[in-house]
């Protein structure tokens, strides 16, 4: 039975290209694992794998896994980028615990596979990272947002024959368009796929476009973990009486 980090080196190999940005965040806890073999899709947009492109899967839940390891049949490298925290007993802003599942039941499917250790690349993404509504007092604060350091620059894809990405979604999502605008802009064609149709598409250039406070303003309100992800509680509010007058703070 495979450990937490033989797990993480089937989906980050120290042989593959693109380990180097793959997350380990999701594999610090094994999951309660299912008997069963989890259910890989015929993927009907693509049908072979294409040296010179990148894709990148930006769907909610397990149905990022699933797609990515439909492709990986194919011959593309997936590679996990999720950075929301599992917290594993507490009630999580971000649903992340069938994502989990799938990526510790997806690696017995993935070990089979023949992919080469220079294969193109899928990232990995899920689409709720920065999903609010769940957000209230007394819940585990899981949402995150992935930045340009988090997947290879431009000049480094070009370098290693990538001229072409696919951004398999429904739409392109803010945090992601400062990544694909740069890439944009060094002459790379971006595509979004949202499941049957596959469009070239202008990535609009996002506001504080390579500014220096983007990044903070962007975390503004995130929590970081000690694991290097996001994550951590939201305080619940406690009341208290001072001089006869009663208020709301957090502690």
């Amino acid at each position: 039975m495979m450990n937490n980090l033989d797990t993480y080196k089937i989906w980050a190999p120290d042989d593959a290209l693109w380990t180097q940005w793959a997350k380990p965040v999701l594999f610090m806890h094994k999951p309660i694992m299912k008997k069963d073999r989890l259910p890989v899709p015929e993927v009907e947009w693509i049908e072979n794998t294409v040296s010179n492109t990148m894709i990148i899967v930006d769907l909610p839940g397990q149905r990022g896994v699933t797609e990515s390891l439909a492709l990986a049949r194919l011959g593309y490298r997936p590679v996990p980028l999720y950075n929301g925290v599992n917290a594993q007993y507490s009630s999580m802003v971000v649903p992340v615990y069938d994502i989990v599942s799938a990526l510790f039941r997806g690696a017995n499917e993935l070990c089979t596979f023949n992919i080469r250790p220079d294969a193109p690349p899928v990232f990995m993404l899920d689409s709720n990272r920065m999903n609010e509504s769940g957000k209230q007092p007394g819940k585990y604060d899981n949402r995150w947002c992935v930045f340009p350091q988090d997947m290879p620059s431009a000049a480094f894809i070009i370098k290693e024959g990538i001229h072409k990405v696919i951004v398999r979604s429904d739409s392109i999502r803010n945090d992601l368009s400062h990544i694909l605008h740069r890439y944009q802009e060094e002459g790379i064609p971006i595509y979004l796929c949202t499941g049957e149709e596959l469009k070239k598409i202008p990535v609009v250039k996002p506001s504080r476009y390579k500014s220096l406070s983007y990044r903070f303003l962007a975390t503004l309100g995130l929590t970081r973990n000690a694991t290097g992800g996001f994550g951590g509680m939201i305080p619940e509010p406690t009341q208290s009486n001072y001089s006869g007058s009663g208020y709301y703070r957090f502690g």
